[in-house]
């Protein structure tokens, strides 16, 4: 997986504003200084998907990170070097569009754009599910093609407890002259105090037999996970077409990785995205 465990897509959380049309990239990352552990060896490739759909009363955003997705199956990689994934699937109800729609009158609330309840599921290959509820804010900034930001509540069902999640997600384009456009986008989320602690199941299966589990104890922690990305438009650059090819550096920066103290992992990654 991409380096985005534990971590809500809001991601944003990499999302959109809610007033932003619907919108399908494809992307491709790779890096060399991935910490070298059960996710894989230190250089990897990423394959990225996503899809943002607005709706009358919402927003529906869906991503997901494939590990190695060029990787054939007699490779000697481990397991998440085959296919290995990472992402979520978000649900917005926008208050604002529910209430001019009972008014019937347009609501103006200056930089607030709109104020959405969310859910989101998060899927993790071999982990299972995460679940977040809470609020997504959407601001209006100057210069910024969207701000957005959100208060959720984190709940692993493995863990005891709960956890505050609070994140931003952002995206400015700067044309640079008459030749191409810079895009600055990104995300960041803070667990803030981390969930209690728990078990986590894992299991291996014998042809013929049962299969074997052992419960392997772990502690929810506070961590950081921040993504920024720096991106020049380069179909319009090569003036092929505008706003659909960009390439450029995604830079990841993951403190408490994996919920486990003193773990990091930061690194450069090159980036293509086709905006479809």
């Amino acid at each position: 997986m991409k380096g985005r465990l534990f971590i809500s897509a809001f991601v944003l959380c990499t999302s959109w504003a809610s007033a932003a049309a619907a919108d399908t990239s494809l992307e491709i990352l790779h890096g060399w200084n991935y910490n070298d552990d059960f996710n894989g060896a230190k250089e990897r490739t990423i394959y990225t998907v996503k899809t943002f759909q607005p709706w009358q009363y919402g927003t529906f955003f869906l991503y997901y990170d494939i590990t190695g997705p060029f990787t054939p199956p007699d490779s000697n990689v481990l397991p998440n070097e085959k296919g290995g994934f990472f992402g979520g699937q978000a649900f917005t109800l926008s208050a604002k569009r529910i209430g001019e729609k009972i008014s019937g009158e347009k609501w103006n609330w200056g930089a607030l754009g709109d104020v959405s309840l969310r859910y989101e599921m998060e899927h993790v290959s071999k982990f299972g599910m995460l679940n977040y509820y809470g609020l997504q804010w959407d601001l209006k900034i100057p210069g910024f093609d969207f701000v957005a930001a959100t208060t959720v509540i984190r709940d692993d069902w493995s863990l005891k407890g709960v956890d505050l999640q609070i994140g931003g997600a952002w995206q400015m384009t700067i044309p640079l002259w008459n030749l191409t456009d810079f895009v600055f986008a990104g995300f960041i989320q803070w667990g803030m105090f981390g969930e209690g602690k728990g078990n986590f199941t894992a299991c291996e299966r014998v042809p013929g037999a049962d299969p074997k589990c052992a419960a392997i104890p772990q502690e929810g922690r506070p961590f950081i996970t921040s993504q920024p990305q720096f991106l020049l438009d380069v179909g319009k650059l090569a003036r092929i077409t505008d706003r659909h090819f960009y390439a450029g550096i995604e830079y990841q920066i993951a403190l408490n990785r994996y919920l486990q103290r003193g773990v990091n992992e930061n690194l450069a990654q090159i980036m293509f995205k086709w905006a479809l």
